[in-house]
């Protein structure tokens, strides 16, 4: 089974996952912005199902090469979680989940490129498939404000956390019934962020101050693009 595959800081894979970032943006904004309403609801819709068949591919792939498992390979990281809310927006449309996918999917992206850490390997489809899937859950809701015209609620920030805590207890529970790491709940991950500090359990203190601080940022970040409070009588 392989390890956790970490990416060095300005090497030739932590620039590929950049570039693959800019291209990646570059296209969808440009159809976003040029395609006819109808077209772009298609797009919409297809652009979730490709995001859906990455996923799958990624686990069919697993299975081929032997090196699926239990600890490892479940959909059980928060990314991963920010990767379905993107397929039910893109694709069933569930503006709901917007809202989590926003600060989970931004925040969470950002330091998946920043400081990458594949944890299913350093074969070259699943490098390509974890900066797609990186890039793809910070460009979704991007897009959704830029060209979906989605205005992010006052108390998103404080949402979005809370339900972070809520993954915690299952997300751990399960760890230990199938000796996983999911969520990074037991044990530290092994890129170096500056927001990776102490043993087991203090550095997860540390995430959930860090997660308090990005969301924050980000609602100040997009100020302008809050949902506006409804005129009172």
């Amino acid at each position: 089974m392989e390890t956790h595959h970490v990416i060095p800081f300005g090497s030739s894979w932590w620039w590929g996952g950049w570039l693959i970032f800019a291209v990646y943006g570059t296209v969808v904004f440009w159809i976003g912005k040029t395609a006819t309403k109808a077209t772009r609801k298609r797009f919409e819709r297809w652009w979730g199902w490709v995001i859906l068949g990455f996923f799958a591919f990624g686990q069919f792939y697993q299975v081929l090469d032997g090196s699926w498992s239990l600890q490892e390979s479940l959909p059980l990281h928060l990314c991963w979680f920010s990767r379905f809310l993107a397929v039910l927006y893109l694709t069933f449309r569930q503006k709901w989940a917007l809202v989590p996918l926003f600060f989970w999917g931004i925040v969470g992206g950002f330091h998946s490129l920043m400081t990458p850490e594949s944890t299913l390997g350093s074969g070259s489809f699943m490098l390509v498939e974890y900066y797609f899937s990186h890039a793809g859950i910070i460009l979704v809701p991007l897009y959704s404000v830029f060209v979906g015209g989605w205005r992010i609620p006052a108390n998103g920030w404080l949402q979005a956390f809370f339900w972070n805590n809520v993954l915690l207890l299952p997300i751990y529970l399960i760890n230990l019934a199938v000796g996983g790491n999911y969520m990074f709940l037991v044990a530290a991950p092994a890129a170096e962020n500056p927001f990776v500090v102490g043993e087991w359990p203090y550095y997860i203190l540390g995430f959930e101050a860090a997660a308090l601080l990005h969301y924050g940022v980000l609602r100040l970040i997009f100020f302008n693009y809050l949902l506006p409070k409804r005129a009172t009588a």
